[in-house]
């Protein structure tokens, strides 16, 4: 029996078609890489101030599906700034005005839909926001 060409031409395109559904539902269904833009995020703010020194907290929000794993942060304040004290982890200065901050061992791990604030006090003639944090090697969105 021989099909007209119009109806061999709507079954290519009906085949067609399902393939292409097909292959968007797979793609929408495949999860995300862990440290996607946005899936880690940060907030940074001043606790308090006083002549000569503030206090300031970082939390990073997990917003992905995977746990996190120990976490390194770093940034750069705006003017020299000397970290006294810390507490929920570690910070370590290389210049007045860079900083790495480490997970402690009881916080090394951050839960999907979690978030983890280290804490600290420093000696600074200005409190100013950092404009970029990274966390484990990629850049973590202010929120």
């Amino acid at each position: 029996m021989n099909r007209s060409p119009r109806i061999r031409l709507a079954t290519v395109g009906a085949r067609t078609l399902a393939v292409v559904v097909v292959v968007a539902a797979v793609l929408a269904a495949a999860p995300r890489p862990a440290h996607a833009a946005g899936a880690i995020t940060c907030h940074y703010y001043t606790v308090g101030t006083w002549l000569g020194g503030f206090s300031a907290d970082l939390a990073i929000t997990n917003n992905t599906a995977t746990t996190v794993n120990g976490w390194t942060a770093a940034w750069s304040f705006d003017a020299a700034t000397f970290v006294n004290t810390t507490w929920n982890g570690t910070i370590t200065q290389g210049t007045p005005f860079d900083a790495t901050a480490r997970n402690a061992t009881y916080n090394a791990v951050i839960p999907p839909g979690t978030s983890m604030v280290l804490g600290w006090t420093a000696t600074a003639t200005a409190t100013g926001i950092p404009a970029a944090i990274v966390v484990n090697g990629t850049d973590c969105p202010m929120t």
